[in-house]
């Protein structure tokens, strides 16, 4: 059978071809605390008209509305590596 050699072995899932995003996880009292900028909204990259990322990231997962929704189903969230506070 040609294709994708799984590296697992045989019988086991097929590896990813797409990574999964990465979400780290939030401690509760920081969360109420501190007034932390984690979304797209609060980015200089983010384009609110277009709501775009001007440096091409999807920003489905870390609009404010996404990240308040993840952090209360599991308390983690997906930050962004390139956030740029102005």
């Amino acid at each position: 059978m040609a294709g994708i050699v799984n590296p697992k072995g045989k019988g086991k899932s097929q590896p990813r071809l797409h990574p999964s995003i990465k979400k780290d996880r939030v401690n509760p009292k920081d969360f109420l605390e501190y007034d932390t900028r984690f979304a797209c909204e609060d980015c200089s990259h983010y384009d609110g008209e277009k709501v775009i990322c001007t440096i091409g990231y999807n920003p489905i997962h870390h609009l404010k509305a996404t990240q308040t929704h993840q952090y209360e189903l599991a308390g983690n969230m997906a930050f962004c590596r390139f956030i740029e506070i102005d």
